[in-house]
């Protein structure tokens, strides 16, 4: 039997996924431990060769696990792995499954904003303003992997040009044009919408600062869709004080959730949407699981694998 231990808070769910529709799919020599704490994991888990989970309660079980050759993340973000000195195993992360979910925010939020969606909602009184709307907009999608190129191919009908920054400027479906991590600026000169997905590394830690801000078309929106140590949030907040930015909407924060008595919940034009940008399927990440079970065990290469120096 091949042993796989399963840990996220989200167990009980997971294993439904697993009973449900894909049931047919799952190996019968397959024997799957479930926790939803990991203070629950005994030996016979611990055992495991492969585990699959949520890396903030994964990876603190890492260094007890002597067997282990394989992680499968449930989340996109693999932070809590990185920050782990273990490397002699194969991680991978999911990918695909969010780029529809992730456009749905950014598309929603910036049509929101540009059309007054809200204002026109709670008026109290007859403004027939006419709004800019989108055709005129330059966007900016910092992060086009195939999360963000699923963004940004969802702007592409809507907009007079998108633009996509990545490590290395090579070119990513849905960007008119696309720049390197070192020509960040020229990136983002006159972007009248920045949508942040990086990824958390050394490498983008602070990328959006006070520089890159002051790049953007006066009154841009900002989009945080990513991980929060790619934006300077103290740099972001003045230049939204400044009017520099019309908006800043903030999904993901250094620490989570943010407190009820944070000022940014009563900070005008800001809007925080408690990282709720690209929910997370169970399906589809069972899913995602299998497809990579069925690679390993015929000795194929892993999909989504993660390569432990950069960091995705």
């Amino acid at each position: 039997m091949l042993k796989i231990t399963v840990v996220s808070t989200r167990a009980d769910a997971l294993k439904e996924a697993f009973e449900g529709d894909l049931s047919c799919r799952v190996p019968a020599d397959l024997e799957l431990h479930f926790h939803a704490d990991p203070e629950s994991v005994k030996d016979e888990s611990l055992a495991a060769e492969i585990a699959l989970g949520a890396p903030d309660v994964l990876a603190p079980l890492l260094e007890r696990m002597p067997k282990l050759r394989w992680v499968q993340s449930t989340w996109a973000g693999i932070t809590p792995f990185l920050e782990c000195p273990r490397r002699d195993y194969q991680l991978t992360g999911v990918k695909d499954i969010f780029g529809a979910s992730m456009s749905e925010y950014a598309l929603g939020w910036v049509l929101a904003i540009e059309r007054s969606v809200l204002s026109h909602a709670n008026a109290k009184q007859w403004k027939p303003e006419i709004d800019r709307g989108l055709s005129e907009l330059r966007v900016g999608i910092a992060g086009v992997g195939s999360i963000g190129s699923a963004v940004a191919c969802a702007f592409t009908p809507f907009v007079k040009e998108v633009r996509g920054l990545n490590s290395d400027g090579r070119s990513a479906p849905g960007c008119n044009a696309c720049f390197a991590r070192e020509d960040r600026l020229a990136f983002a000169e006159d972007l009248n919408v920045l949508i942040m997905i990086l990824p958390d590394t050394p490498a983008t830690d602070s990328l959006v600062d006070a520089a890159l801000l002051d790049r953007l078309a006066p009154r841009a929106i900002v989009i945080n869709g990513g991980r929060a140590n790619a934006l300077d949030l103290s740099a972001a907040l003045i230049a939204k004080a400044s009017g520099q930015l019309k908006a800043l909407v903030l999904d993901v924060f250094e620490e989570e959730p943010l407190g009820d008595d944070d000022a940014l919940w009563d900070t005008p034009g800001v809007f925080v949407t408690s990282h709720t940008a690209a929910p997370t399927r169970l399906d589809s990440i069972v899913k995602v699981f299998l497809d990579n079970l069925q690679r390993y065990q015929k000795g194929d290469a892993l999909q989504g694998l993660i390569d432990f120096d950069r960091g995705y």
